[in-house]
């Protein structure tokens, strides 16, 4: 299992070292017997192994022709001593003598009566010498002859695997390495087997789960080597291994905190240049967990140590630290910051080489950085000359780089430019690069789904799909994709698993990239390619199954899971696990020094050892992974006759929102395949966003686009993506009428829901909220005060004004559903509507829940997905004077609600989050995860009054026993009788998931 250098080993024997005198001494008092000639063996390997390389093989050369005079050529120490004197040729790089002479050794020892005990040492040593004189081919058939002959499960045998494998690698002879590969599995099977117990041997087995992508039981092998007891330097060893382990991972945070350990001991005694090293991989970690601030602080502490230093090697790295605080400041949109480092990287570079790709780079790089901070000027002649070096070098794939960027430049600028994007020969050189990937992605596909798993054996299809795309070989391309997804389907479903959420999101955030670039293509495909088109269909609706809510489904379906087998232990570890995420992420907030470094390790330690377990021992009872299996196939199963399933996708092809589309991929119970039909312009979507009258139109760009699939069907069912998530679309006009008055229209998180066999419950339990005392309205201006009465939404910096429709509303609505026989309604009103009450839900037996409050996002789109999920949140009593009155999205998915089919959320803008990758992010992501089936939510301020007459009517409709889609349809049209026409009214709220499978 350890990585084995080619390089000549040599056996020494325990002995005296002997100095020249006596050696030539001996030389004058020679005495012809075997005693002697052991002697001057011995002494000629201490001597070659203390560099003493002429009097050794002296040595060695007089014992061999003692050996031979005493005993003949085929003599066993005859023959050992002559292996010897031909290593000490390859020593000085005489490589010619020594295989002439260990080519004697071989032919001498195939002669001996019996083998020669080290004939397997001395074969692998012919087979060095070739590997050192270049000639691999010959270095591998003595290898291959050395296998048999050496102690299996050796050192000696683990370097043949080794090297045999390097070979068969580089010359790409698959059958060979196969053979290779499972002989080395056989071995570290064995080598599995040993007992373990220090540090070293540990951390071994670590980096080989870790080797072979095994990142559970290497993440298990890391955690046992840091409880064992180490001195300093196994520590620096162990933090830098686990550091590479988690870079690998892409847990950038944990890899910069580990690494920033390793700096802090090495600090300690005085290594400087060790710990600067450190320092600077623990920039480049902060830079890419998006930290960008701790990575200047890590670039600017290797600034000032190799700042001391006038070195040609310390000022190419204070060059490297200076491109790195570049690129944080333009991370941070702080371009100007950004140029004045960019302009020292090109500086330094011009000094080396004014005509070298370095300076090339650095050119372009303060180019752009000159584009962003609107210099565009000078950013165009720099664009200039960077593609004039790179032109010169030949470097076309930096040229196209900078032609494109370049071109945006005078798109900013609002001019008009020429750009030569020499697109031939870029085209040329990029086939040629993508063909070499291709080829090479294809010899070793076989080897990766033998011994590197499912997820790279997938990933595979996925860089060959790709690479046949950029070729523009379209059929390839979109077969390469069907296999891919076939593959990655069942890859993430096997590591979800095992993985934390923090892994998931890792995993899932490549594969996205990959299913992303796969649905490019329908924008690409050239006139004619129906066939493929059809092929590229079915995908598309398959990743956007696989897409939508695959991280938040994984965390529903696993507390489900927890909590439906009643196991109080494993309940116990998932909420100590929870309470540990909450401690790390407070302990990373208020770090103020590196100190802490070791108590958040330590906690994060604590808390793998808790999710490896529980993960493990819930993989034993049940699979909550099944929701990744389903295809479309599945969904039109569940379709009837006169049904149609659609699901909205965004394709992005380029920066903005111009370049980017919106396509629906339908699916009825008879086609052959779903179809994608392009919709609108994702611009234009985005547009009708915040178009007032949008619903007052007779002409829309949605459903419009859908008529040959809608006509002669009745019921709809779709699932919304990007702009559409934020728009009532199944309010908008179609032939005059809103198109849910005319099809029964079903509004899907996805329409895999469609799959789904849920157990009706019947409600027995509710709780509302309205009427909430915010207290003390004399302490909110009359401004805020004025601004808020008729409106459920927030005014200035969370403050709250009562809402007198509330009171109303929720006593209406508790009578009628009492009046219904519901066993248990309890109201929570005035300063009884806490946010503690509503707190001590979870886990409670609440069939319906209903909030008639404030409610707010506060959108920062370039804020992270958790941050959305504090900026949307619901508001309750005492929130005017305690913080703790305001309940955020990220509060309620901690929630354990999974009793509660439906949610009403009464308020302003409950609907609206961040549009992640996997979903919207907010209150209704707060509450999907909390285990909630059917929410009503809204996507925009609402009135006060008119929104509480929609909620009586919804209820009331629902106590005539209505479904949900019927209750609200019906309670839409009674708000219009009663006056409400205006669609601000009646049109803001959206019913997700209300569709109940018989």
């Amino acid at each position: 299992m350890k990585k084995l250098l080619l390089a000549i080993v040599f056996i020494v024997m325990a002995a005296a070292i002997s100095d020249s005198s006596s050696v030539f001494a001996q030389d004058k008092v020679l005495k012809t017997d075997a005693a002697t000639a052991d002697s001057l063996h011995k002494q000629g390997i201490n001597l070659m192994s203390n560099g003493k390389l002429e009097e050794g093989r002296e040595c060695t050369r007089l014992a061999m022709e003692m050996r031979k005079s005493l005993f003949g050529e085929l003599n066993e120490g005859y023959i050992t001593s002559m292996n010897n004197y031909a290593i000490s040729f390859s020593m000085e790089k005489n490589l010619a003598k020594a295989i002439e002479l260990q080519s004697t050794v071989l032919e001498l020892c195939s002669r001996l009566s019996k083998p020669h005990k080290d004939i397997g040492m001395y074969t692998t040593n012919m087979g060095r010498l070739h590997y050192q004189n270049n000639d691999h081919a010959q270095a591998a058939k003595y290898w291959e002859q050395a296998l048999p002959l050496v102690e299996k499960f050796g050192e000696e045998y683990e370097f043949l695997l080794e090297s045999l494998g390097l070979i068969y690698s580089e010359s790409n002879d698959m059958g060979k390495l196969e053979q290779i590969m499972a002989l080395t599995e056989e071995h570290n099977s064995h080598e599995l087997l040993k007992p373990c117990n220090e540090p070293g041997c540990m951390l071994e087995r670590a980096e080989y789960y870790s080797a072979i992508e095994d990142n559970v039981k290497a993440k298990e092998h890391y955690i046992k080597v840091m409880r064992m007891q180490m001195d300093d330097d196994m520590k620096v060893k162990v933090y830098d291994s686990y550091s590479k382990f988690l870079q690998e991972v892409e847990d950038y945070v944990q890899a910069a905190e580990y690494t920033c350990m390793a700096a802090d001991i090495l600090r300690l005694h005085g290594k400087g240049e060790q710990c600067a090293n450190r320092m600077y991989a623990a920039a480049l970690y902060n830079y890419f967990a998006k930290q960008f601030e701790k990575a200047i602080s890590c670039y600017g502490e290797t600034v000032k140590f190799f700042s001391k230093y006038d070195s040609s090697a310390a000022k190419s790295n204070i060059a490297k630290c200076n491109k790195g605080i570049a690129d944080c400041y333009s991370a941070l949109h702080e371009f100007g910051k950004a140029k004045e480092h960019y302009i020292k990287i090109a500086e330094y570079y011009a000094g080396i080489d004014k005509a070298g790709a370095d300076y090339a780079k650095a050119l372009l790089r303060v180019a752009k950085a000159e584009k962003f901070n609107k210099e565009y000027d000078s950013s165009i002649e720099n664009h200039k000359l960077a593609m004039q070096l790179f032109s010169n070098l030949g470097m076309m794939e930096e040229y196209s780089d900078a032609a494109s960027s370049l071109k945006l430049c005078y798109a900013y600028a609002g001019r008009g430019g020429e750009v030569d994007m020499k697109e031939d020969e870029v085209k040329r050189m990029r086939y040629a690069k993508l063909d070499k990937i291709i080829d090479e992605t294809k010899r070793y596909l076989s080897v990766n789904k033998l011994y590197l798993g499912n997820y790279v054996y997938a990933s595979s299809f996925a860089t060959l799909a790709g690479c046949y795309a950029l070729k523009e070989e379209y059929a390839d391309a979109i077969g390469h994709y069907g296999s891919y997804m076939v593959e990655v389907r069942n890859a993430v479903k096997e590591l979800f698993r095992m993985q934390s959420e923090q892994e998931r999101m890792t995993v899932w955030a490549e594969v996205d990239n990959n299913l992303k670039q796969m649905q490019e293509l329908i924008v690409m495909l050239p006139q004619g390619s129906e066939k493929l088109y059809t092929e590229l269909s079915g995908l598309i609706y398959d990743k956007a199954l696989l897409s939508k809510g695959i991280l938040l489904n994984s965390s529903i379906e696993f507390e489900k899971l927890l909590h439906s087998y009643g196991d109080n232990t494993l309940k116990e570890m998932y909420e100590k696990s929870k309470a540990n995420n909450e401690k790390i992420s407070l302990l990373r907030q208020n770090l103020s020094s590196s100190s802490g470094f070791g108590e958040i390790a330590a906690l994060v330690r604590e808390n793998d050892e808790l999710q490896l377990s529980l993960y493990a021992k819930c993989k034993e009872f049940a699979d909550f992974t099944d929701y990744i299996s389903y295809s479309w196939r599945d969904v039109q199963n569940a379709v009837a006759e006169g049904d149609v399933a659609i699901e909205f996708n965004v394709i992005e092809t380029g920066p903005f929102d111009t370049d980017n589309y919106i396509v629906a991929a339908v699916l009825t119970k008879g086609m052959e395949s779903p179809f994608v039909v392009p919709v609108c312009n994702y611009s234009d979507a985005g547009k009708m966003e915040s178009y007032s009258e949008l619903y007052d139109l007779d002409a829309n760009l949605v459903w419009g686009a859908l008529r040959p699939y809608l006509t002669g069907n009745r019921r709809i069912f779709f699932s919304a993506d990007g702009h559409f998530n934020r728009i009532g679309i199944e309010y908008l006009k179609y032939d005059g009428k809103p198109f849910c008055d005319q099809f029964e229209v079903y509004r899907l998180s996805s329409t895999k829901e469609l799959c789904y066999k849920r157990k009706r419950e019947k409600v027995q339990n509710v709780a509302l909220f309205g009427d909430v005392d915010y207290n003390d309205d004399s302490g909110v201006s009359s401004a805020a005060v004025s601004s808020v009465e008729s409106m459920r939404s927030v005014a200035g910096d969370n403050m709250f004004g009562h809402l007198d429709n509330t009171l109303r509303e929720v006593d209406e609505i508790q009578a009628m559903l009492k009046a219904g026989n519901i066993k248990n309604v309890e109201s929570f009103k005035a300063g009884d509507a806490g946010s503690s009450v509503f707190f001590k839900l979870a886990d409670s037996k609440v069939n319906w829940l209903h909030i008639a409050t404030h409610g707010a996002y506060r959108n920062d789109e370039k804020g992270s997905d958790s941050d959305a999920m504090k900026n949307s949140f619901l508001v309750f009593a005492g929130a005017n004077f305690d913080s703790g009155g305001i309940v955020t999205a990220a509060d309620i998915s901690k929630m354990n609600l999974r009793n509660c089919d439906m949610v009403v959320l009464s308020a302003c803008e409950t609907g609206l989050g961040k549009l992640g990758a996997d979903g919207v992010f907010g209150l209704q992501r707060g509450f999907k995860n909390a285990g909630v089936n059917t929410l009503l939510m809204s996507l925009r301020e609402v009135h006060d009054a008119s929104t509480a007459d929609l909620m009586i009517f919804f209820y009331r409709n629902l106590m005539k026993g209505l479904s949900k889609r019927e209750a609200l349809i019906t309670a839409q049209k009674q708000l219009r009788d009663a006056g409400y026409t205006n669609a601000t009214h009646w049109t803001s709220f959206i019913l997700l998931d209300a569709f109940d499978r018989n």
